[in-house]
């Protein structure tokens, strides 16, 4: 068909200019060019609808389109006018997109500014003067959890086999793949499909990463995200199985425990994409780095550290609350306008509990880890604080000797009831005993095939015997 079409064209052209040669000079001459164009855009129309019917949608998403709906297919606004919605009147699972069926993301915005006037620079910025901790900070979660979404850095499969992730009706599906540099996360709904780019990363992948995409200056949460334990593709938490959920927003308090910087523009989520900072910076714990940068430009052969805050040298509670900007429970900005905290600030006074959430329960994010270690003697009858275990400078993650190590500063081996058993092998292994990894009802994602409660670390640290006995099952275990 591609073939004829033009031949088809060439030969109508030929006789029309015959027939124009052979007017009356009394008649309205024929705009040939405005022929030309109206028959190039009949081409493209059927071109268009072969690749339509073809579903080829990254020839498509060359021409700025999506796949056209279905007419079998309903759509219609949101009551709230912020979204869309598509459905099938024979089922009960739908799509939500903030972006009219059969269209694209828009582009995003590359708008504001790179200076903020908070003054976060970034990680980079410390690189220079302090590399020996900049090189190891840089591998640690903090810094990790958030990243843009190169196809190097999304950990989900993309490959073939091990891609798809199917919801409990066959017509209904999600396919991972990669174009280029850039990941895409395909929709199947019946006989539609779209797609959605993965723009950006949240989540250090230490239990699990998300993605997130533009929409013009808009932030949003992609339906699928991939969860470490088992290597695969799930929904992200709180999606139903077999929706198609494209549409919620990545509101600020989302941002503050994620990036380290991001001027918000309008509520809900709209941003400046410019000013965002990446990564959880060492900014956050030791305070915006421009003043302080500055200055020792400045004045290059001072050598006592100013315009910044070492946690260490706080109070405890006030150190405490340094990490609490993030691993506490559920707790929301007082201020649409996130990023005001300050190491040294009370904590209470940026930000609001949420009202009916335990803070003390095991749950989502693992944010609660401030609240769970203040329920366990070790914090109560000490001074600790989360850097006599972590060491924020570096990726210490899975090395329970070392984690072992830093409890027996305070602890001694023949005071373990398990010291006979283990022997010298006992300083190995703390935390699986008396900090185990248990799944919790408080965070729980859908597939096809169920529920799924991943294992979350608590740090609430005490003698459990259930741990004690699983750990030395599975010691046995690797050891026959």
């Amino acid at each position: 068909m591609k073939r004829i079409v033009p031949f088809l064209v060439a030969i109508g052209l030929i006789i029309l200019g015959f027939r124009i040669t052979q007017q009356d000079d009394g008649h309205d001459p024929v705009d040939i060019a405005s022929l030309a164009r109206q028959q190039a855009q009949r081409e493209t129309q059927v071109e268009l609808k072969t690749l339509t019917e073809k579903k080829d949608l990254a020839l498509l998403a060359e021409k700025g389109l999506g796949q056209a709906l279905p007419g079998y297919l309903v759509t219609e606004v949101h009551a709230s006018g912020k979204f869309w919605v598509v459905a099938n009147p024979k089922i009960e699972m739908g799509v939500e997109i903030p972006f009219a069926p059969g269209q694209l993301p828009r582009p995003k915005i590359d708008s504001g500014s790179l200076e903020n006037p908070e003054g976060f620079l970034g990680a980079a910025a410390c690189q220079s003067c302090h590399a020996d901790k900049y090189e190891t900070f840089v591998e640690t979660a903090h810094h990790r959890t958030s990243r843009i979404a190169s196809v190097k850095e999304i950990s989900g499969p993309l490959a073939q086999g091990r891609n798809v992730m199917q919801t409990s009706h066959p017509e209904v599906n999600f396919e991972m793949l990669q174009r280029g540099n850039v990941g895409y996360q395909r929709v199947s709904f019946f006989d539609w499909q779209f797609e959605v780019p993965m723009q950006l990363i949240m989540g250090s992948s230490k239990m699990a990463e998300t993605y997130l995409f533009w929409h013009g200056d808009k932030l949003f949460q992609a339906n699928c995200s991939y969860l470490e334990g088992p290597d695969a593709w799930i929904n992200s938490p709180g999606y139903l199985d077999g929706d198609a959920a494209y549409a919620r927003p990545i509101l600020s308090g989302c941002l503050d425990c994620h990036t380290t910087y991001a001027e918000l523009e309008q509520e809900p989520n709209r941003y400046s994409p410019k000013s965002m900072i990446l990564g959880i910076s060492c900014e956050r714990c030791h305070g915006p780095g421009k003043d302080h940068v500055d200055f020792h430009l400045a004045h290059p052969l001072e050598k006592q550290s100013k315009h910044m805050i070492v946690p260490s040298n706080l109070s405890r509670e006030r150190e405490m609350d340094v990490c609490g900007q993030c691993h506490t429970g559920d707790k929301a900005p007082k201020s649409p306008e996130a990023f005001q905290f300050r190491p040294g600030d009370r904590l209470s006074d940026h930000y609001d509990p949420l009202e009916g959430h335990d803070e003390s329960a095991n749950s989502v994010h693992t944010s609660n880890q401030i609240a769970r270690l203040a329920l366990s003697r070790c914090f109560q009858e000490s001074e600790m604080a989360c850097v006599q275990c972590h060491d924020p400078h570096k990726n210490e993650r899975g090395m329970t000797a070392i984690f072992s190590e830093r409890c027996l500063k305070c602890h001694q081996e023949e005071h373990c009831g398990m010291q006979e058993t283990l022997g010298p092998k006992l300083k190995d292994n703390c935390v699986d005993c008396h900090m185990p990894k248990r799944a919790t009802e408080n965070l729980r994602v859908e597939t096809m095939a169920g529920q799924v409660f991943p294992p979350l670390r608590d740090h609430l640290i005490r003698v459990d015997l259930e741990a004690t006995k699983a750990y030395l099952d599975q010691r046995n275990e690797d050891s026959n």
